[in-house]
């Protein structure tokens, strides 16, 4: 199961005139198919949701949601189960091809009784089996492994795993060891999430610190809420650089990582796109030397290191580069290992 908040508009202040509550059940019932129909493009949005909900969620970012749940589930069907939770408001199942969500509305108290809040709770997959997961990550393209696991108190208990134990790169996964640093600085009191620092150098994209001043202050919780929830690489760098590499090499090796050696010396994303697409792209000498020598030639780009030096026209299309060479290497139980740790944690914000 995984919960998926899509959103979430406040009410507008009631009008004078409010329609009867048996009125407004019967129009909740109605409404929870009128919202299946906008989410597949059969409705638009402005003839089923207040205007105040539209500019809260404007209807490119409610169909951007619409479409995500789509893409992980399957097609939306139909809407089950509409069941009334008090005057004008009721929960329902919206039900894909692969998963069934739960959610619920609450109507204007006015005709013509728009939505004017709207909220996925969960979505929980369907008809999933162990072989099932199995046989469907034996058909990708590609090397592909996983490990399906339940964290309980006492420690990770597997449900189904494949090639779980093998090293592959996982892209912005890596972040995860940069976040557990962070916690650890400020379990030890080293830290607090409110210090506030500088922006260092800005990376690409993804994100939305690169289009901030170079130097901007910010608090290390945003950099840390940027980092997770956006994946942005400019906050991402700019903890690298505020806890040490070493730092977070040490949670690498802390965390019970395979094979710290793949994963190390720990590249921020700015050294990343450099090596892959930089001016000379070093990328293959950077794989075919030893971890003292990545080093070396990372601290050879530092003076000259900028996003200005990269072509992003390497990566059009979202063609890997360098996937084998330049990249953060972990197996299916190392992203386990790190993901129990920061669970362990006590600290709320983790």
């Amino acid at each position: 199961m995984h919960r998926i908040p899509l959103v979430i508009a406040a009410l507008a202040a009631a009008p004078a005139a409010l329609a009867q509550p048996a009125q407004l059940d019967l129009e909740a019932f109605a409404r929870a198919n009128d919202a299946a129909a906008v989410m597949q493009g059969k409705a638009p949005a402005d003839g089923v949701f207040t205007a105040e909900f539209l500019t809260a969620v404007p209807p490119d970012k409610l169909k951007a949601l619409a479409d995500q749940l789509a893409a992980q589930n399957g097609a939306l069907l139909r809407v089950e189960a509409v069941e009334q939770t008090g005057p004008g408001a009721a929960k329902f199942a919206l039900v894909y091809e692969r998963a069934r969500a739960s959610a619920v509305l609450r109507l204007d108290g006015a005709a013509p009784y728009r939505i004017a809040g709207l909220r996925i709770t969960e979505v929980t997959p369907t008809g999933d089996t162990p072989e099932k997961i199995r046989s469907d990550f034996a058909a990708l393209h590609g090397r592909a492994g996983f490990a399906l696991v339940k964290l309980m108190p006492e420690g990770p208990v597997s449900i189904v795993a494949d090639r779980a134990d093998e090293q592959f790169a996982i892209g912005s996964a890596f972040k995860l060891w940069v976040l557990d640093a962070l916690a650890q600085d400020v379990a030890t009191g080293k830290r607090r999430w409110s210090d506030v620092v500088t922006l260092g150098l800005r990376s690409l994209p993804s994100g939305e610190l690169q289009d901030w001043p170079e130097g901007a202050a910010v608090t290390l919780e945003t950099l840390a809420a940027l980092m997770i929830s956006q994946s942005d690489n400019t906050a991402t760098d700019t903890l690298i650089r505020v806890l040490g590499r070493e730092a977070v090499a040490a949670r690498v090796r802390a965390s019970g990582h395979s094979a710290p050696d793949r994963m190390l010396p720990f590249l921020t994303t700015l050294e990343a796109f450099t090596l892959k697409a930089g001016k000379g792209c070093e990328a293959e000498a950077y794989g075919k030397t030893d971890e003292a020598g990545q080093a070396a030639q990372l601290a050879r780009m530092a003076p000259t290191l900028s996003p200005r030096g990269i072509d992003p026209a390497a990566f059009a299309g979202g063609k890997p580069q360098a996937i084998d060479s330049v990249e953060w290497f972990a197996s299916p139980r190392d992203l386990v290992g790190v993901l129990n740790g920061l669970r362990q944690r006590k600290d709320p914000k983790v």
